[in-house]
């Protein structure tokens, strides 16, 4: 039984016991508890057991003595089940082990060497306070200390304090062991203990002896009667002090119970407390990390919020100048035209009436020639004739200074229409220009679910892969570039500074960058590439002929633009050209047209490689950068778009179908519908586009540009999806803002965006605000927007 992990306590008074029990659940953490205890017999049971056997049973019958001693076994069992439940609420295992014997020391002795226990903990010094340097004060301490087996250790505990530790030794003890009668029947020992205990058993023995006396009185000669009265008479005495010590008892039994329960409640709800305590300072700091967590994500959101503010106010203050200057200029044109009509009213009158004095000049030598004779009328028609001539060079004069003026007002018209042109795309496309953002990584990596394969849609050039998601309630594709992408942190920036400030209806716009993960992110472009279609891919319907010129035509427009600005796509690709809803061209991957990108790209070309079949040869071998770069692969893919075919050998079969008499039919998509005549010209001049040699190839602007623009009548029927019908949904920038209706007289406010004119006047009646921003107009003055108008005009006639 005396395993090695049970722990033994010997127990005895409540207070001492209960902090002795106390101090092994805190400090030893034991897996199980054996409450030891020594039962020491009623103290006057045991003296009328040792005066006389036959004078025990004349005084107490075996009935009341039993009764007794069950009065102290009750009492004995409840102390124990009180430390039993006590163990229990502490989680610990617990059993008890208990021996009746007189001496507890040898109680206790005797059950370490009867279970072989090894571990032992009991009091020290019941009835003392806890000084430093103390020994065991008490005998009982002492002597299991000196007689317990050597194969225990003990701990000696004080007022929940550690006072000796007696540790196991290999030495035992071959002393004979003792049992409980030995204990009673040892002279020596009874001796002892009646020594130590005499004036604790005075009163207890004075009836004893009393009743003694009086047999010994009777020996002497009393009568029988008067001693068994006497005897009566102390029997009723013995009998209600016994009553009286066993209520005494219980009650004192219940007292130290009740007070033992309220002791370990009040400890139970101490750590309960102290329990609570910790949670609560643990929430608290918890919560205070968090506030702090939050304060700080604020700041930074507002520290964002102000730079993106700071932002704005400079755009918009750019917007505002450069709207300004629009202005000027619209209004010098204006003020130029008005000048210009009125000169040309004029000269048209000073025409009509020049032409008035000829007729009558001619009258009046009519009427004269028919009166005048033969002989006079050379004269007269001579006279006549100069007159005549000199009224002709008069009126050559005239007509040259109107055509003159003409000139000079077909000039300022188109100036005119070129203002009102970009102002109108400034305003069409200003719901796509939105300010440039500046995106952290965290956010991008929430898009799109830490780069998840999801939201991944292509790999492009040197490791980059573009990803598709939502950012701020915004669809974007997110351009992250490779690792081995040759720009450093400056040329990043620097690039992204350079395609902020290329705006056009045709090149995807730029929102924002994360420099953080070298990402630019932009605007999503819904109806794929122009290599989607081409390859029908995800069964799309093939493109009108119509939808293929209106591509060539804005593709031709954005490399003219782009040329402007000394700048190079040099990634022209079908891949690389997206269309929207209306299958308008939106061209991409302008942001790698660095001179040292594309020698770098064309350097590591092997001829082993695949070259790319968009690539100027020409580049590929001299390695000089130009706008003839872009010219090469044009013409690639305008020959694809007439053809439908793919890069290889496009070509040269185009230049054999107009060698063989210039019969394109074969050579042609038929899938693209009717072709126009002029198709065999704009494919010669793709095919000069193709030539190795560069300076052969045709200039966009006066060239190619020039020959689409001859095909605009039949493009003006053109619908912006490959099936034309009646049900098309018109442009967003044809509608009005305020009505949501197709305009019909579009005029342009302050604010740079275009109304209907009756609806923005109503609003002004009201209002001295935009009704798109909720600024404060500069002026109330409305401009007509033509091109817009006849745009508006045009789509209506061709649905």
């Amino acid at each position: 039984m005396g395993s090695e992990d049970t722990i033994y306590v010997a127990v005895g008074g409540v207070e001492e016991s209960e902090l002795t029990l106390l101090w092994v659940l805190h400090n030893l953490k034991p897996r199980k508890v054996c409450i030891l205890h020594v039962h020491q017999p009623s103290k006057m049971i045991s003296s009328m057991y040792g005066v006389d056997g036959n004078l025990a049973e004349i005084i107490f019958d075996q009935q009341q003595i039993r009764g007794l001693e069950e009065v102290g076994k009750d009492m004995m069992n409840r102390i124990l089940d009180e430390y039993l439940l006590f163990c229990s609420q502490a989680g610990v295992s617990a059993i008890r082990l208990h021996i009746q014997m007189d001496d507890v020391a040898k109680g206790i002795v005797e059950l370490i060497r009867r279970h072989n226990i090894k571990k032992l903990v009991m009091g020290a010094a019941a009835d003392e306070h806890f000084s430093e340097g103390m020994w065991l004060m008490s005998e009982k301490a002492q002597y299991v200390n000196e007689n317990a087996p050597f194969s225990c250790q003990i701990w000696f505990i004080c007022r929940d304090h550690l006072v000796h530790t007696r540790f196991e030794t290999a030495q035992s003890s071959n002393a004979p062991s003792p049992s409980g009668s030995s204990y009673l029947t040892s002279s020596t020992e009874a001796a002892g203990i009646f020594g130590s205990t005499v004036s604790e058993e005075r009163e207890e023995s004075e009836c004893e002896i009393e009743l003694y006396d009086v047999l010994h009185s009777g020996e002497e000669g009393s009568s029988n009667d008067q001693l068994f009265d006497r005897l009566e008479q102390a029997l009723k005495e013995a009998e209600s002090s016994n009553q009286k010590a066993f209520e005494e008892s219980d009650r004192r039994v219940k007292a130290e119970m009740n007070a033992t329960r309220a002791m370990r409640q009040a400890k139970m709800l101490e750590r309960l407390y102290n329990e609570c305590k910790r949670e609560n300072e643990t929430a608290l700091a918890k919560q205070n990390e968090s506030l702090e967590n939050i304060k700080r994500l604020g700041e930074e959101e507002l520290s964002v919020s102000r730079e993106q503010n700071s932002i704005l106010e400079s755009r918009v203050a750019n917007s505002e100048s450069r709207m300004k200057q629009l202005e000027d200029e619209l209004s010098s044109a204006v003020e130029q035209l008005q000048v210009s009509l009125k000169e040309r009213d004029e000269l048209q009158i000073e025409l009509e009436n020049s032409h008035k004095v000829i007729e009558e000049l001619l009258r009046k030598q009519a009427e004269e020639t028919s009166s005048t004779h033969m002989d006079q009328f050379n004269l007269d028609q001579l006279s006549v004739s100069e007159i005549h001539d000199a009224t002709l060079d008069q009126l050559e004069i005239c007509q040259k200074e109107k055509d003159e003026l003409l000139v000079e007002l077909e000039n300022t018209r188109r100036i005119n229409e070129e203002l009102l042109r970009k102002q109108s795309e400034d305003t069409s496309n200003s719901h796509l220009q939105q300010p440039f953002i500046e995106f952290s990584l965290s956010e991008i990596e929430e898009a799109t679910e830490d780069f998840d394969q999801l939201y991944k849609i292509a790999e492009g050039a040197r490791g980059s892969v573009y990803y598709k998601c939502a950012l701020r309630h915004t669809e974007v594709v997110i351009k992250v570039l490779g690792r081995n992408s040759f720009q450093d942190s400056n040329e990043f920036l620097q690039e992204v500074d350079d395609l902020i400030k290329l705006r056009h209806p045709n090149l995807v716009n730029l929102i924002g960058a994360c420099p953080e993960k070298r990402a630019l992110v932009y605007e999503y472009v819904p109806n794929g590439s122009l290599e989607d279609h081409l390859n029908s891919r995800n069964d799309m319907p093939p493109l009108s002929w119509q939808s293929r010129m209106h591509i060539a035509t804005q593709l031709c427009s954005t490399l003219m633009f782009l040329h402007s600005g000394k700048l190079v796509h040099g990634n022209l690709k079908p891949g690389n050209i997206l269309l929207d809803d209306n299958f308008g061209c939106k061209l991409s991957d302008f942001g790698s047209c660095r001179a040292f990108s594309l020698v770098e790209n064309s350097s590591n070309m092997t001829e082993s490689s695949n070259p790319n079949p968009y690539l100027d040869p020409d580049f590929r071998n001299s390695r000089r950068v130009s706008h003839s770069l872009d010219l090469y692969p044009f013409g690639i893919i305008v020959l694809q778009l007439l053809s439908g075919r793919s890069t290889q050998g496009i070509a040269e079969s185009a230049q054999s179908e107009l060698l063989n008499g210039g019969n394109l039919s074969s050579f042609l998509d038929s899938s693209a519908g009717n072709w126009p005549h002029q198709v065999a010209q704009l494919t010669h001049l793709a095919i000069r586009c193709c030539d190795i040699n560069r300076s052969r190839r045709p200039d966009l602007a006066s060239d190619v540009l020039k020959v689409l623009e001859t095909m605009k009548p039949s493009i003006a029927s053109i619908a912006y999806a490959p099936e034309s019908n009646e049900d098309s949904e018109p442009p967003s920038y044809f509608l009005c803002p305020i009505l949501q209706a197709v305009m019909s007289d579009p005029h342009v406010a302050a604010d740079g965006y275009t109304y209907e004119a009756t609806a923005l006047q109503d609003w002004l009646a009201d209002h001295d605000t935009s009704p798109m921003t909720n600024l404060r107009l500069p002026n109330l003055n409305l401009i007509p927007n033509f091109p817009l108008r006849s745009a508006i005009q045009q789509w209506q006639e061709n649905r």
